[in-house]
């Protein structure tokens, strides 16, 4: 599915710098006139965690399902409406998060979590950034800034799915695999290193990319 806006997708471990991203690509879009709005599924009122937490008990494949459920009801309130009003949309986390998490397992591979967003009608994403950095280093911000399993976001998943550190170094290891799927798929991917974080010079090739990509559709 293809819409006339801009869709981008911030996604990475956690505490790997995607609020922080977002944000200097919100201020930095904003300085060149270019009005952009942010979105984080998991934050929205409507998204049901509790049935993705019980869906856990039933494996990857109930999983993701239970995910994409939720995840199309915010896009189609949220998301794809603006979409087709030619806006431009940030989103933090999202299908990418699912390729990630989901496929670390035997039940599913990358191609099943793909189809199964093609089948709900998920828009593709024009860009995907996806940010990464050493488990070390996730988790000294996460030390940093408070934010262990006791002191997380309420409205946050990630704490859920990231409990023991091997499989947190598998995350990390599992978002470069999704990065080659996607580029595989034709999916445009800005992959940045972010232990030594410079988030300006992160934004600046965000916004590079971007500046580029409206002015081709403005041809």
């Amino acid at each position: 599915m293809r819409t006339k806006g801009l869709f981008v997708i911030v996604d990475g471990p956690s505490a790997s710098g995607k609020d922080s991203v977002i944000q200097q690509v919100l201020k930095d879009l904003y300085t060149l006139g270019i009005q952009a709005l942010s979105i984080q599924e998991t934050r929205e009122r409507d998204y049901n965690r509790e049935k993705i937490l019980s869906a856990k008990n039933f494996g990857d494949k109930k999983t993701a399902e239970a995910i994409i459920n939720e995840r199309v009801k915010i896009y189609q309130t949220k998301i794809i409406p603006q979409l087709s009003d030619g806006r431009f949309m940030i989103a933090n986390r999202g299908e990418t998060t699912t390729l990630a998490y989901q496929t670390i397992g035997k039940e599913m591979v990358m191609e099943d979590v793909w189809k199964m967003h093609r089948n709900a009608n998920i828009p593709l994403p024009d860009l995907v950034i996806i940010l990464n950095c050493s488990v070390e280093e996730a988790l000294r911000r996460e030390i940093l800034k408070k934010t262990s399993d006791n002191n997380k976001d309420k409205n946050s998943l990630s704490g859920n799915f990231t409990q023991n550190f091997e499989r947190r170094k598998q995350i990390h290891t599992h978002y470069e695999r999704v990065k080659d799927f996607l580029e595989k798929k034709g999916i445009a991917v800005i992959y940045l290193k972010t232990d030594v974080m410079d988030v300006q010079e992160g934004s600046r090739e965000i916004v590079d990319f971007i500046k580029n990509k409206l002015n081709y559709m403005h041809e």
